[in-house]
């Protein structure tokens, strides 16, 4: 009996000296941060770093199951010290483990995306799971806008993510993948662009990510538009296509047909003809019929064998329309067209690099596309008149 009591009252002390342990942070004393935005003011060169932040649920004065959001800011000379100055702002511990976005402001993104990027690679409280953006304009003032939902920001531009592969037009790259595309210097990337919607007279503005942002020489050069970041998902490696689904309209005799299609395979190969680099591009996709405004007789082969011939020959010229785009305008290597020279001709290589950005774009970069019908839909077997 009395070991029982004994055992009891250690059990109590012990109770007792966890609750009171200095180590242990209430729910009540943190504010989660869900998305991050840095900018840069090129009159005062200093940078503004800006949270985006929800209470925990518990700790709301408002109904329950609503949560709280807020945005605060603070400037520094560097990014470390405006997080430091922001901390000092906030009543509370703020905790990164949520946080899915950061947002690089335009002139910060011209500025010194590298930097950033070094920064956020080296903060252990950073996930580098997390979106990086770029926006039009100051991510501070996006983070200010509210969504046209009842939904957290953050939840709505992890949605729009996620449904990315639906659509095809917009690109989103976490933190760990924007490192890797550093390792080398002879090819730039793609980062999402994040933008708000105009305001209307029915409905307020919103975020939307909508084409992407040309990264070189670690700093951001140009916008793209959604056309052609679609190709860079059609030519990136696997991991990107594989799963994307993408619409497609033409005009066929009069008729405007369109499709969803998908990627079902993707050859690249490098060569050198005469003495100059060459890539070639062979790209197969399954196509399914989306709509006509008018019948087509899609029974008989002939018919189905030129719209095939014809969507590809389509989507050759859009590709082609869009490398034109990337080398000659723009003259940066989104592709990695680099990396095929590296890997597989290293000797080659060593003499092509010193030229390379004079090389690049004047390359020989054929496409060929191959497009299978596969799926008609129930309108032919219906009769379709």
């Amino acid at each position: 009996m009395k070991n029982v009591k004994w055992f009891l009252a250690m059990c109590s002390i012990l109770s007792l000296l966890v609750g009171c342990s200095p180590d242990i942070k209430e729910i009540s004393d943190i504010d989660l941060v869900m998305a991050t935005g840095i900018d840069y003011d090129k009159e005062s060169k200093k940078y503004v770093f800006t949270i985006y932040c929800v209470l925990p649920a518990s700790t709301s004065t408002e109904k329950t199951g609503k949560q709280t959001d807020f945005v605060d800011s603070a400037v520094g000379d560097s990014i470390l010290d405006a997080a430091k100055n922001l901390r000092n702002r906030v009543g509370k511990s703020l905790v990164w483990q949520h946080n899915k976005f950061f947002i690089v402001g335009e002139a910060a993104a011209r500025h010194s995306l590298y930097d950033i990027v070094d920064f956020l690679t080296r903060n252990r409280q950073i996930r580098i799971t997390s979106h990086l953006l770029v926006s039009e304009g100051k991510a501070e003032d996006l983070l200010k806008r509210k969504s046209n939902i009842s939904e957290l920001t953050s939840n709505v531009l992890l949605g729009i993510v996620r449904n990315e592969k639906e659509w095809g037009k917009s690109y989103s790259l976490m933190i760990h993948k924007v490192a890797d595309r550093y390792t080398n210097p002879y090819r730039g990337f793609v980062l999402g662009r994040i933008i708000a919607s105009p305001k209307s007279v029915t409905s307020p503005s919103s975020l939307l990510l909508n084409g992407g942002a040309v990264i070189n020489k670690g700093k951001f050069v140009d916008w793209l538009d959604g056309d052609d970041v679609r190709v860079i998902h059609w030519l990136s490696e696997k991991s990107k296509w594989k799963n994307y689904e993408f619409t497609e309209s033409l005009e066929y005799k009069s008729t405007k047909v369109s499709y969803f299609l998908r990627v079902s395979k993707r050859e690249i190969h490098s060569d050198y003809v005469n003495g100059k680099p060459k890539l070639d591009v062979q790209l197969n996709f399954k196509a399914t019929l989306g709509e006509m405004d008018q019948y087509l007789a899609l029974s008989d082969p002939a018919i189905l064998a030129q719209l095939e011939q014809v969507t590809s020959k389509h989507l050759e010229k859009i590709i082609h329309d869009s490398l034109k785009h990337f080398q000659q305008d723009l003259k940066v290597d989104l592709l990695g067209v680099s990396e095929y020279f590296i890997q597989h001709h290293p000797k080659e290589w060593k003499k092509l690099k010193k030229d390379w950005d004079h090389v690049y774009p004047t390359m020989s970069i054929p496409v060929h596309v191959d497009v299978k019908i596969e799926k008609l839909g129930m309108s032919q077997i219906i009769g379709g008149q």
